[in-house]
């Protein structure tokens, strides 16, 4: 049986793109949030500068391991950044709750939803991700006060449930999509390696075509100057015929091989020795 490619390496070199896109914009999208609302009175700055510099620093690390990354290591570092994430919308939104103006709440939990349904690293992480942010959502709503509630658009909290399922089927898809091209590559390079050893034991067949045809000559020359050791020769003879059939059950499958320039050469050494 031929081996399929090593998985390993390729799922881990995804997680960590993933991770590291994840870090990303959390560096870069929780201060420009507090940008936003630089003009809601009370609006603490410390939570999104604390989130954006552990999306950096996690990204660091990230960078740190590119030429080793780990799956295990993309997972985790994934559910530190959505954890403080978490922690900082869940302050900062309660600033935007007591502020005197409407405000259309948990914009951030709903990007950050979908943004885990294409990001995550495997669909456990991204299960975890976006229950985080639609449950603190809820939370959130039921700590508020009943005026702060009453502010709030119609509708509001609950289209948070449509982005999570809108988010749970965009996860579910990328990870059927995800698991199919892996099989598709695997089978792929399956398909390469076995046309691979079918050249070889073609080219094989084609380099003992000539030495079987000059072993068959000889035995007829001794066999008739010497018939005495015609019991030898036959035993010959019946090797060189199962030799035939192998090479005749070889040539059964040699339309089915596709043959480049290179591998079609006057010596079939040159394939063997590959």
């Amino acid at each position: 049986m031929i081996p399929g490619p090593r998985q390993g390496p390729q799922r881990s070199r995804y997680a960590w793109r993933g991770a590291l896109v994840a870090c990303g914009l959390n560096a870069i999208g929780l201060p420009f949030d507090l940008l936003l609302g630089r003009e809601v009175p009370n609006m603490p700055a410390w939570p999104s500068f604390a989130s954006g510099a552990t999306g950096a620093l996690l990204a660091i690390v990230l960078l740190a391991r590119r030429r080793r990354p780990t799956a295990r290591l993309a997972m985790a570092v994934f559910m530190v950044n959505t954890a403080v994430i978490l922690v900082a919308l869940w302050i900062t939104s309660g600033a935007y709750a007591a502020a005197p103006d409407r405000w259309i709440p948990f914009q951030a939990n709903k990007i950050g939803a979908l943004a885990a349904a294409v990001l995550a690293p495997d669909l456990a992480t991204g299960l975890i991700s976006i229950s985080g942010f639609v449950g603190m959502v809820l939370l959130k709503y039921l700590t508020l006060a009943p005026a702060q509630q009453h502010r709030m658009p119609i509708a509001e909290p609950w289209t948070i449930l449509i982005y999570g399922v809108f988010a749970f089927a965009m996860l579910a898809y990328r990870v059927h999509s995800v698991a199919l091209a892996r099989r598709v590559l695997r089978m792929r390079t399956e398909s390469i390696a076995t046309q691979r050893l079918a050249r070889t034991f073609l080219s094989l067949r084609d380099f003992t075509n000539t030495p079987l045809q000059t072993i068959e000559l000889a035995a007829n020359i001794v066999r008739q100057r010497c018939p005495d050791v015609a019991p030898v020769i036959d035993r010959i003879d019946r090797c060189i015929n199962r030799l035939y059939r192998l090479n005749h059950a070889f040539s059964v499958y040699e339309s089915q091989i596709e043959w480049t320039d290179e591998e079609v050469s006057p010596d079939p050494t040159v394939l063997v020795d590959h």
